[in-house]
């Protein structure tokens, strides 16, 4: 016998159909669903081995209480409710003593529905200090676009696309989904041009790849923004239509050398000026951005400046071009924030959470103002929190910090699969489901929602969503958790409950023609209701109302090289090492370097090199050559631990991860918090007398 279940892998938010096989030994396997319209039936490694998860041997089962020090992973099992008990007692004395916002809120990208849920349970609590990653993942592409164009914008990329600019983003190794309508454009002949330090598979089948100097992109955009008008080459029609402050963007422009800008890419100006001269004589044109924008101070700039491009262009909401978002959500509280849970605290309120950007819409705090008021108890103390599905050792600027941090804490919660290097850091820690132990709703990439089945419990493992929840009822402040009303929340906007989608299995989104000029009857969601190449909102802000290049940190005699990092397709970020099928395709860290690099380091391929921005700041990965690497660019692998080393230097969170290089230090330019990851200055050299035998 074998029992089929049609469910939802939950591991990322491209929402995956999977066919999940039940033998008659219980034993699981895995296939993508090929009446899936996203994925037709693929899927990535990581979805073929979820199961993997749930049932690792080394999942977290029971509630556990900290019986040595932190990071010692010294532990006792207690109840449910023994935890639920403490957590209210000690969240509620610490309100009590310390205000309302010494006690923080912290979620990450694991699972849908905990955003908005922790969300609710800060609002709850009175406390402004809600915090998610979004500084160096969403926001600053969100934001930087919204405030030029009203919206973030999509890409119609159909047969009619004629040229596709891949922008710090790899959709072969991120979003694979994406991939069937960039081949069926390519295929009708657009011309491809990626920009990444790195020859991503985009970049090796282009007919054009700008290996530019990591952290160097908003020179690039500006380079290319002084190309277009210098030469007339912009839309004259669109622009003097409905775009506002051009004037002022040509004179910002008249001031920049465009030799200067090429010099600070490392890319010739024939080059920038071939590529931009592509990108505005096709009749349709899209950028596609990535992740890696959001990942400098000048974040929100870099962003800011592409918007201008695609205006600039006239690749507005033309058919194979730059699309308007449409349509509304199914459901309610997945992604992002509804606006009625962020309205119940006021935005004068919510200013003071710590660390919170010059962009009023991101209201959140910062990982570094956290951490900041946590040592220093400037501008309020920070004495207590929960983090959920997540782990701020290795996602965290400068980890080091992060953990003198978590030293400081008075109590700790963590919801958790497994125990990581955040989880040591708590006094409790909480056993998290996985997707595939409740039943409740998700949504695929296309906006249709679907059942999402359960297939077993492991222990007493409970859905993030519904600890959130209990953990608000012991403290006093939130109803007691129901299931059916939670899902029939989510459900709202189609007006069902739970049982009824699962014996619909699925609502399908309408599939709806994209808008083509709408801004012709309805203008732009912006204050002038154009495209603002300049915004008075920003310089009423007191921030750069037109994009600014300033140059990234700079090299030096001891630090000549520049670091960045990508992102393992066989990895969630910090997620998932512990699982042998995918820890053997990528068993340990490596750092690519252009082979004459090794040759003038002394490092062959396999060598542990170590990597230094600082004195005090090294990590190790194994070398690996990659000649297509510029020779001063370096390429070192994401969000490093090692599960196998337990309570030894916190499983390794400081040996290999990427963040140990990193600092709160986020330079005076950074409008929307985020900091520098790409390009950092270092160097690179064999390590000596350094044993890691787990890689």
């Amino acid at each position: 016998m074998n029992n089929v279940i049609t469910t939802t892998c939950g591991l990322c938010s491209t929402g995956c159909r999977i066919n999940v096989h039940c033998n008659e030994h219980n034993q699981y396997s895995i296939k993508g669903d090929k009446r899936d319209p996203v994925t037709h039936g693929a899927l990535c490694k990581k979805g073929l081995h979820a199961i993997d998860i749930m049932l690792h041997p080394e999942r977290l089962t029971q509630p556990l209480k900290r019986t040595g020090k932190r990071g010692e992973d010294q532990w006792i099992t207690i109840s449910w409710q023994q935890a639920l008990d403490e957590i209210a007692l000690k969240f509620n004395h610490t309100q009590n003593t310390f205000g309302d916002n010494s006690l923080f809120f912290s979620y990450g990208y694991s699972k849908d529905f905990i955003n908005t849920q922790l969300l609710k349970l800060a609002n709850a609590a009175n406390s402004v200090n809600i915090h998610g990653p979004e500084t160096v993942c969403w926001a600053p592409s969100k934001y930087g676009k919204e405030y030029t164009l009203g919206y973030n914008p999509g890409a119609d990329i159909t047969q009619h696309t004629d040229c596709i600019i891949f922008w710090g983003v790899n959709k072969h190794n991120t979003r694979f989904t994406e991939m069937r309508a960039i081949n069926h454009a390519i295929e009708h002949g657009a011309t491809t041009i990626c920009v990444d330090p790195q020859q991503t598979h985009h970049a090796k089948n282009a007919n054009y790849w700008l290996p530019l100097v990591p952290g160097s992109d908003l020179a690039l955009a500006m380079a290319m923004i002084k190309i277009i008008i210098d030469k007339a080459w912009y839309d004259t029609v669109f622009v003097a239509d409905f775009c506002y402050g051009f004037s002022a963007l040509q004179s910002h422009i008249d001031q920049l050398d465009l030799s200067y800008l090429a010099n600070e890419c490392q890319l010739s100006i024939e080059m920038i000026t071939d590529i931009t001269q592509q990108y505005i004589n096709a009749k349709s044109a899209v950028i596609i951005t990535g992740n890696a924008l959001d990942h400098n101070p000048d974040s929100f700039q870099v962003n800011r400046a592409i918007a201008i491009l695609m205006a600039l262009s006239g690749n507005i909401e033309i058919q194979g071009g730059q699309s308007k978002p449409q349509g509304k959500s199914l459901v309610n509280g997945r992604w992002p924030y509804d606006p009625q849970d962020v309205d119940q605290i006021s935005p004068t309120i919510r200013q003071h959470s710590v660390g919170s950007p010059p962009i009023p819409e991101y209201f959140r705090a910062t990982s570094q103002g956290l951490m900041d008021a946590m040592l220093t108890g400037q501008p309020y103390s920070i004495k207590a929190g929960l983090i959920v599905g997540t782990n701020p050792m290795t996602s965290w600027p400068n980890s080091n910090k992060v953990k003198q941090a978590f030293e400081q804490l008075d109590f700790l919660v963590v919801s958790e699969l497994f125990m990581t290097p955040t989880a040591m850091m708590a006094d409790i820690v909480l056993p998290a489901a996985s997707f595939f132990e409740y039943a409740g709703v998700t949504q695929g990439q296309d906006g249709s929602i679907h059942y999402q089945a359960s297939l077993q419990q492991v222990g007493d493992a409970k859905p993030d969503h519904q600890i959130i929840a209990e953990i608000g009822h012991a403290m006093g402040i939130m109803p007691v958790y129901n299931d059916n009303d939670f899902w029939k929340s989510a459900l709202s906007p189609v007006n069902i409950d739970l049982m009824q989608l699962k014996a619909q299995t699925s609502i399908l989104a309408a599939v709806e023609n994209q808008q083509t000029l709408s801004y012709l009857s309805v203008g732009f969601d912006t204050p002038s209701g154009k495209v603002e190449l300049y915004s008075q909102k920003l310089h009423e802000l007191t921030l750069d109302p037109i994009p600014v290049y300033r140059p990234n940190l700079s090299v030096t005699d001891r630090y000549p090289l520049r670091v960045t990092t990508a992102k393992s397709r066989h990895y969630m970020f910090s997620h998932g090492r512990q699982i042998s099928s995918l820890r053997a395709r990528h068993p340990f860290p490596i750092v690519k370097i252009h082979s004459s690099l090794g040759e003038k380091e002394h490092l062959k391929e396999g060598d542990i090199a170590a990597i230094e921005t600082a004195p005090d700041k090294i990590i190790y990965q194994r070398v690996k050559f990659d000649d297509n690497l510029n020779i001063d660019t370096i390429i070192a692998d994401l969000s490093w631990w090692f599960p196998e080393m337990k309570s030894k230097q916190l499983s390794g969170a400081f040996i290999s991860n990427y963040n140990v290089l990193t600092s709160t230090d986020i330079g005076t330019h950074s409008d929307i918090g985020s900091f520098y990851i790409n390009g950092l200055p270092c160097r690179i050299y064999k390590a000596t007398n350094i044993e890691l035998s787990t890689i």
